[in-house]
C-alpha cells in the first residue's frame, strides 16, 4: 500500500512540475534595449522605441499592448519607467527602465542630479564604477600599497604588482613615466569635484571630474601616469613614447586606457590618455582587442 501512495505522489509531483514548467514556459516576453539611459532636460521621449522585444507563444507580436507610465522630461533627476505586458491569459511580466534627466555640456552631462546605483562587489577587479554606478563613501580598499616611484600614491596589491612591472618594463625601454595621483578617498573627490566648480565651472568638470563616489580612484585600481613633472595631464602624454606603450602594451599587464578619444560619448568622460585602469589581464587583452571599455562590455 505504501508503494502505491507514494508512486501515486510522485506521479502528481511530476504532473505539477510539467504544468509548472509549460505555464512559465507560456509566459509573455519582453525585453527592453537598455535597463538605464540619459536624456537632455526638456526633450523629447518615445517609450515605445525602447522595447526590443514584446511577444508571446500564442499571441504573436504584443509590442503595442505593452504600457507604461510617463515620467516628467522637464524636471532634473533619475527616474523609472515600469513597462507592463500581459497576454491573452492574463499572463503578466514587467521590465524597468531608468531614465536620467540631465542637463548637457556638450555631449557631457552633469552627474549631480543622477541618483547613481550602489555597486554591490566593490573589490571585484572588473567593477564598473562611474557616472551612474557609486561607490559607498566609507568605502576605502583593506590592501593599499604605496607606488613604486611614489610612496605618496597608493594601489591595491594586485593592481600595484602590475603596475610595478609595467613602470620597470617602461623604464627599462627608456620610457619616462611618473605616478602622478592613483589611489583618492571618497573626502579627496569631494574636494576636488567642488574646487574644479568653483575655478573651472560645471562644463568642464563635467568632462574631466568624478562626482564624488563615482570614481575609480576610489578603487584604488587607477592611476594617472604623465611622461613629465611639468604640467603632467595634459593629451600631450598621448603623443609621448609613454603615451604609445600604454595605447599598446598596457594591456598586457592588466591596464586598460579608460578614458580614449574615440569612446567620449559612450564613458562620458573627455579624453584622458594618461588614466589607466587594473581590470586584469584576461579583461584587459579581450577589451584592448575588441577597442571596448568597460560600459561597452557590461552592456
Amino acid at each position: 500500500m505504501k508503494k502505491i501512495i507514494l508512486c501515486f505522489l510522485s506521479i502528481i509531483f511530476l504532473v505539477s512540475c510539467q504544468h509548472d514548467k509549460e505555464t512559465n514556459a507560456s509566459l509573455p516576453v519582453l525585453t527592453l534595449k537598455t535597463n538605464r539611459i540619459q536624456i537632455p532636460l526638456d526633450s523629447t521621449f518615445s517609450y515605445s522605441s525602447y522595447i526590443l522585444t514584446a511577444s508571446d507563444k500564442n499571441d504573436g507580436d504584443l509590442t503595442t499592448q505593452v504600457t507604461f507610465n510617463e515620467i516628467n522630461t522637464h524636471q532634473l533627476g533619475s527616474q523609472t519607467i515600469n513597462y507592463r505586458l500581459k497576454n491573452s491569459h492574463n499572463q503578466t511580466v514587467y521590465k524597468t527602465l531608468t531614465v536620467d534627466v540631465v542637463k548637457y555640456y556638450n555631449e557631457f552631462f552633469d552627474p549631480s542630479n543622477v541618483l547613481a546605483d550602489y555597486v554591490d562587489n566593490p573589490d571585484d577587479y572588473q567593477v564598473l564604477v562611474n557616472k551612474t554606478h557609486a561607490l559607498n563613501e566609507n568605502y576605502k580598499p583593506d590592501d593599499l600599497e604605496s607606488v613604486v616611484d611614489n610612496d605618496q600614491q597608493f594601489l591595491r596589491h594586485e593592481a600595484n604588482d602590475a603596475y610595478t612591472q609595467l613602470y620597470n618594463d617602461a623604464k627599462e625601454k627608456g620610457i619616462e613615466i611618473y605616478s602622478i595621483s592613483a589611489y583618492r578617498s571618497y573626502e579627496k573627490q569631494t574636494f576636488l569635484w567642488q574646487n574644479s566648480l568653483k575655478q573651472f565651472g560645471i562644463a568642464h568638470s563635467c568632462q574631466y571630474n568624478a562626482y564624488p563616489g563615482r570614481s575609480e580612484h576610489q578603487l584604488g585600481l587607477a592611476i594617472d601616469v604623465s611622461n613629465t613633472l611639468n604640467d603632467p595631464l595634459t593629451e600631450e602624454v598621448a603623443n609621448s613614447e609613454l603615451g604609445n606603450f600604454l595605447e599598446n602594451d598596457a594591456h598586457k599587464y592588466g591596464f586598460v586606457l579608460r578614458y580614449p578619444s574615440n569612446k567620449t560619448i559612450v564613458t562620458n568622460y573627455a579624453y584622458e590618455p594618461w588614466h589607466i585602469r587594473y581590470v586584469g589581464k584576461e579583461l584587459a587583452k579581450e577589451l584592448h582587442n575588441a577597442h571596448m571599455t568597460l560600459e561597452e562590455y557590461y552592456n
